[in-house]
């Protein structure tokens, strides 16, 4: 069946995304979240060899990290196209040989998916998700331990943004702990951005340069868009792209994945770049 034609307005939006994401698949070649995104947006918009070739480096991604039944998944789709690739065919015959070496336990982690799609957002959604913890307190001893910050200015600034964000009602925005860290030292900001994302694999994206699209934050209630700090960005296909400054924040992410019907892709932003996000889709005045 063929898909509805794209308006101009959805193409250039699909066109800013690749742009995007081909930066970030260059930086993070083994992010396979971003290359499946990549994927699906050279689709949508007709460029199939662009597809067919970052389905392969899925493939490779997928094989190299062990998520054979997704390495397995994304070969049988190249094969439809290209029945006699050798690379592809290898591949196949290597990854089958594993799964038969593996034999029962691979069956168990197939079987729904929880082991083999653990960082992809697709495993089984938890039956209750904690609110009350913001993952700050998981955050600043990550900032301590890494020497960021001293032990003293990370305990004052978490009292603070816990005493803030308390009781936060209406459409009143969430402090960060990192951005009180950083108010004051801006450059201080990267290095911090730059440990978060060798410690989680967060991608990054700059929401600042971003056209985010207004009609897609709402889809998310106030208290998890404004009230924690996420902004949903962009979606493709079945995954809505999600940014954040908190990594930490478990509970928020869980909640965020049972409230939408889609797979849930997160990226680290700059706190400032999603406060003004969150303040241009709500049309909030800013307190500046």
């Amino acid at each position: 069946m063929l898909e509805h034609k794209l308006s101009e307005e959805e193409h250039s939006q699909i066109v800013q995304t690749i742009e995007m994401f081909e930066a970030i698949t260059q930086t993070q070649p083994a992010d396979y979240q971003s290359l499946e995104i990549l994927k699906e947006a050279y689709q949508k918009i007709g460029r199939h060899e662009d597809s067919l070739r970052t389905s392969r480096k899925l493939a490779e991604v997928y094989f190299n990290v062990g998520s054979y039944s997704n390495a397995l998944q994304e070969c049988e789709a190249i094969l439809v196209k290209e029945p006699n690739a050798p690379d592809i065919l290898a591949m196949v015959g290597e990854i089958e040989t594993r799964l038969q070496a593996s034999g029962v336990a691979i069956a168990k982690t197939t079987g729904d998916g929880s082991l083999i799609n653990i960082h992809s957002g697709r495993s089984a959604r938890p039956k209750h998700a904690n609110l009350l913890d913001r993952g700050d307190d998981h955050l600043a001893k990550f900032l301590i331990v890494q020497q960021l910050f001293g032990e003293e200015e990370v305990t004052a600034a978490l009292e603070m943004v816990k005493q803030l964000n308390k009781d936060l009602s209406g459409q009143a925005l969430a402090a960060s702990l990192v951005d009180s860290l950083c108010k004051e030292d801006p450059g201080r900001l990267d290095a911090v951005l730059s440990a978060l994302i060798d410690r989680t694999k967060f991608a990054y994206v700059p929401l600042e340069y971003y056209e985010v699209d207004r009609q897609i934050g709402p889809m998310l209630p106030d208290y998890l868009t404004l009230g924690r700090l996420f902004v949903p960005f962009d979606l493709v296909s079945r995954t809505m792209m999600v940014a954040c400054c908190n990594p930490f924040d478990a509970g928020g992410r869980d909640t965020v994945q049972q409230k939408v019907d889609y797979t849930v892709s997160w990226y680290l932003s700059r706190p400032s770049a999603i406060v003004k996000s969150l303040q241009s889709i709500y049309r909030l005045e800013t307190g500046d």
